[in-house]
């Protein structure tokens, strides 16, 4: 008799399990196919992307060769095709190389144009292509607390102001880095060996300021 009645309950899990599939079957088999086809979309748009990028990494080797082979004019056509495109990861790095290629042209209008478009357009080595343009109206850009080279401008400003012959105003900055703790190590030598050469007495007096103060935290770079 127990066989019976699991038999008779065998065939009802059948006929539920045949009703699901006749309902939901197509359904569960499209969804899967969908699924599938996604997979194999994202993996052929990785593997492209990853293609390019390689793409664009032989380029940019291939403009620094060009460079390094004295090659102005192929250099800033590489680096020119690789500027192209603003979103590019390369972009900012092309743009100082092509500024590069055209300083060593004497195209020194070019490279003007050149830094003050990535100075516009690039949040991270813009603030590198800053440094690099003339002072305008006999001022020097000060260095924002916190951006992306922060230190390599505060020095260059130092040496700008000094080019400008404001020499109390660089030593003033260059005594600024000087007690900067945050500052690099190299940047440190050669702010101290400039500030040898032009204010040796301020050196010193910061030297014994700064044994009286053993334990106090520096300060950072000031604005003149």
């Amino acid at each position: 008799m127990s066989e019976l009645f699991r038999e008779i309950e065998d065939d009802i899990k059948r006929e539920r399990y045949e009703k699901l599939w006749h309902s939901f079957g197509k359904v569960m088999v499209g969804v899967s196919v969908i699924i599938i086809l996604i997979t194999i979309g994202i993996v052929i748009w990785q593997n492209h992307r990853q293609a390019k990028a390689m793409d664009k990494t032989s380029e940019f080797i291939k403009g620094i060769d060009r460079l390094n082979i004295e090659d102005y004019k192929g250099a800033i056509g590489v680096f020119d095709a690789l500027s192209a495109d603003p979103g590019s990861s390369y972009y900012g790095l092309a743009l100082l190389r092509k500024a590069q290629a055209q300083n060593a042209l004497s195209d020194h209008d070019g490279a003007y144009k050149t830094y003050k478009t990535l100075s516009e357009n690039d949040p991270v080595f813009g603030e590198l292509a800053k440094m690099m343009l003339p002072p305008e109206n006999g001022d020097v850009t000060k260095p924002r607390l916190g951006a992306p080279f922060f230190y390599t401008q505060s020095e260059a400003r130092g040496w700008q102001l000094l080019k400008l012959g404001k020499k109390d105003n660089a030593v003033a900055h260059f005594l600024s880095i000087y007690r900067d703790p945050k500052a690099p190590y190299s940047m440190h030598g050669r702010v101290t060996e400039a500030l040898q050469y032009l204010a040796p007495e301020a050196l010193q007096k910061e030297n014994e300021a700064m044994k009286d103060a053993i334990g106090k935290p520096g300060k950072g770079p000031v604005d003149e």
